[in-house]
């Protein structure tokens, strides 16, 4: 009977010419029991999808040795992945999964490295679907070298290096040379950052109650392996693995490294100027910069000492290089009992020591940095800035200390990790609620990188700090809230194409509206016989007629009218907790009103081709303020963006005032005549660091104002959720509607385009 159900199914879509009765033969085995159900399950799933008679084809061949090499449950698992390609990449990537899996099952070697290599694939198609079949193609290739999960390392970094670009996504996965493969390759022992990112977390939140953004560097093709870990605030970066140290060792190494960036984050608290300093300077004023921050760490917590020690290993010896010395000097100033009789290690130590009372402030390490440079120069010691790196391998590469401008150049895989600084101290807020939205189950063998393009865990990219405005001291609170960066989670785009179906009407309506609208620079009509103002050279001319006896031109006047469009719109979308919440009189919730009336403008906006954007956000506290980027102004709409907009969900808490400025940084780059940011939100600013109601309406009250001062209109589409409103207060009478039902749009939106167009 199951044989004559293979072949029925297989019948009827038209392929039975292509499996002979071998393999059906061989099917039978490979699938004993139960586990042939399963199989005929998967088959009908795959034969559902396009193109179905070949792909039927290809997994049924696949399956035979994939279930021998592998396991009948491999096969099952596999069906459920070609069926999640189907859905958003098309026929041909599903065809090149299905023919790479006989491939992949030697190399995948047992079935949990091949569950591995799936989840892989799922997730890079849902994250960038342009290279999913370059990396199924080449898939069998890379896992011959690297182990599964040092193909998920080598995936997600891809992802993550591109920040969104496709192609250099695609570039990076073209290029598998040998040399950026091998910082992937992973031997008993080894520890990669992943492996220990989550107590790296834990240990800074328990020591110094610091949440800092930690990732691990990209691996570019033809470009050298990150070596040390870097800083810019509160952003730690750290090498994929530090190459030499395993085990146990490997791990402290980690910690050492967090520990150190952790003492440079509370105790470098402004940066250096590179001014007119050599190199050698450079590089020692670092030096002591690096042991300051640790004397000061260790008067805190005297462990440290310990963790650190252990990977000073040098010792006195003919000084042959100024890194030789360095190193020295590097140990003595942390280990008390070290001793080295060099002159210029004794000199440094005792000027260390010497000024223990003025360790708080950095000017310190800039004055003994220089002297003992000039010392060492005089010496007449070798010194290559180039090849010089910094040690022991636990510290940083020095250049989270300097100037943006004025530091010592970077290692070109770092430079484009070093976003704007997240200097941000110690956080004052002893009982700031635990977080929401965690994924703390999340595999602790994933890359850091794919949380961070998935939004899974509790750090983003952090892109901008913004100022806000204390209503209580009437002062500005410069870099107060920091913007971190997520990608949203995406869901069906059937979602939004049903609701548009379902308002067609609506839809017809606004689009018509904005059409009709015309926002535009004035242009100046001269010679009408009717206008608001008199054309100053018609005037002149009738004059002259007039004077000379002739009958002058009556159409002396001018006026001003639009007659084009020039606007691009930035649709900014609240997602905080509140928007849970029913809209009143309704059993629609907050946040599925948005997304109705989101997509609604954005159709419209679409077939008129005009520039928008779709931004959305939250927050938890002043250091974490979620961005999430659902449209871009340049990228199309699609059902990508749909997809995304289907995905956003509600959360954590709404600083309204530091989304807005982060919202008009971006569309003040447009080059429209007007520039107009349409927030949809439920009215309500609060956050968990902050007890004062008034204190977030006032701050984001001042940011519409600085935004109207640069010329950005900012217009607010308010939803009745029954609670108190602060939108008269924050965008003033004019500048805000309410609605409960998207088909009042119609009727409301003519109250923004009057504005635009006065």
């Amino acid at each position: 009977m199951p044989g004559q159900l293979i072949e029925g199914l297989l019948k009827s879509v038209d392929y039975a010419g292509d499996i002979d009765s071998r393999s059906w033969d061989e099917l039978r085995a490979a699938f004993p029991g139960a586990s042939l159900e399963k199989w005929l399950d998967a088959l009908q799933r795959i034969a559902r999808l396009p193109g179905a008679p070949l792909l039927v084809t290809r997994f049924a061949k696949a399956s035979i040795a994939l279930a021998n090499r592998i396991g009948p449950d491999a096969c099952i698992e596999a069906a459920e992945t070609a069926t999640a390609l189907g859905r958003i990449s098309g026929t041909n990537t599903i065809l090149e999964f299905l023919a790479v899996l006989p491939h992949i099952a030697p190399e995948a070697r047992d079935p949990a490295a091949f569950m591995v290599w799936l989840r892989t694939i799922e997730e890079l198609v849902s994250l960038a679907p342009e290279s999913t079949g370059l990396v199924i193609r080449q898939s069998a290739a890379i896992l011959a070298r690297l182990s599964v999960r040092g193909f998920r390392s080598w995936v997600f970094n891809g992802v993550h290096g591109a920040k969104g670009d496709a192609a250099q996504r695609l570039s990076y996965f073209s290029h598998t040379d040998t040399h950026s493969l091998s910082s992937f390759e992973r031997n008993e022992g080894d520890v990669i950052f992943a492996d220990v990112e989550k107590p790296l977390r834990a240990f800074c939140r328990a020591l110094w109650n610091i949440q800092p953004a930690l990732r691990s560097a990209p691996v570019r093709p033809g470009v050298k392996a990150f070596r040390r870990s870097s800083f810019d605030g509160l952003f730690f970066q750290f090498p994929e693995i530090y190459a030499g140290y395993r085990g146990s060792q490997a791990q402290a190494h980690f910690f050492a490294a967090t520990a150190h960036l952790a003492a440079h984050a509370l105790y470098t608290r402004r940066r250096f100027v590179k001014g007119s300093l050599r190199p050698l300077q450079v590089a020692l004023v670092g030096l002591v910069e690096d042991a300051r921050v640790e004397a000061l760490a260790i008067a805190e917590y005297p462990g440290l000492r310990r963790l650190w020690l252990q990977f000073h290993n040098v010792q006195p010896g003919p000084a042959v290089s100024s890194e030789f010395m360095m190193m020295r000097l590097a140990r003595a100033l942390l280990d008390p009992a070290y001793a080295d009789d060099d002159p210029w290690v004794k000199k440094g130590v005792r000027m260390f020591f010497d000024r223990r009372n003025h360790w708080s402030d950095p000017a310190t390490s800039r004055e003994i940095g220089n002297l003992l440079g000039n010392d060492l120069g005089q010496m007449r010691i070798q010194f290559n800035p180039k090849s010089y790196v910094v040690e022991p391998s636990y510290r940083d590469d020095g250049d989270g200390i300097w100037e943006v401008d004025d530091s010592p150049p970077a290692q070109p895989e770092a430079s484009d990790m070093m976003l704007e600084a997240v200097r941000i101290n110690r956080s004052e807020e002893k009982n700031d609620r635990s977080r929401t939205e965690r994924n703390d189950d999340a595999p602790q063998n994933a890359n850091m990188a794919s949380r961070v393009a998935t939004a899974e865990e509790d750090s983003g990219v952090p892109i901008a700090r913004h100022p806000e405005w204390d209503h209580v001291s009437g002062t500005m609170r410069h870099d107060w809230t920091t913007l971190l960066e997520f990608t949203p989670r995406r869901a069906s785009a059937e979602q939004i194409d049903a609701l548009l179906r379902q308002h067609e009407d609506v839809e017809r309506r606004i689009t018509k509206l904005v059409r009709s609208a015309k926002i535009s620079r004035p242009r100046r009509i001269r010679g009408q016989a009717q206008g608001d103002r008199l054309d100053l050279d018609a005037c002149i001319r009738a004059s002259i007629e007039r004077r000379a006896g002739l009958t002058p031109e009556p159409r002396v006047y001018e006026t001003s009218e639009m007659l084009s469009r020039d606007l691009s719109v930035l649709l900014l979308l609240d997602v905080s907790e509140s928007t849970r919440d029913r809209v009143k009189d309704t059993d629609m919730t907050v946040l599925a009103l948005e997304r109705a009336a989101a997509s609604l403008l954005a159709q419209a906006m679409h077939e008129l081709g005009d520039p928008f954007a779709i931004h959305a956000f939250c927050s938890n506290g002043r250091s974490e303020v979620r961005y999430y980027r659902v449209k871009e102004f340049h990228e199309a709409y699609t059902a990508m963006t749909r997809s995304a907009l289907a995905g956003l969900r509600g959360m954590m808490s709404t600083r309204l005032g530091a989304a807005l400025r982060q919202a008009g940084d971006e569309i003040g780059r447009q080059a429209t005549h007007r520039k107009l940011i349409l927030i949809i939100t439920d009215g309500e600013p609060s956050d968990v660091d902050v007890p004062d109601k008034a204190y977030l309406v006032e701050d984001a009250r001042r940011a519409v104002h600085a935004l109207s001062h640069r010329g950005i209109d900012v217009f607010c589409v308010g939803l009745e959720s029954g609670a108190d409103s602060a939108l008269p207060r924050i965008f003033g009478s004019r500048n805000f509607m309410k609605i409960t039902r998207v088909e009042t749009l119609p009727e409301r939106l003519p109250m923004l385009y009057f504005m635009l167009t006065m």
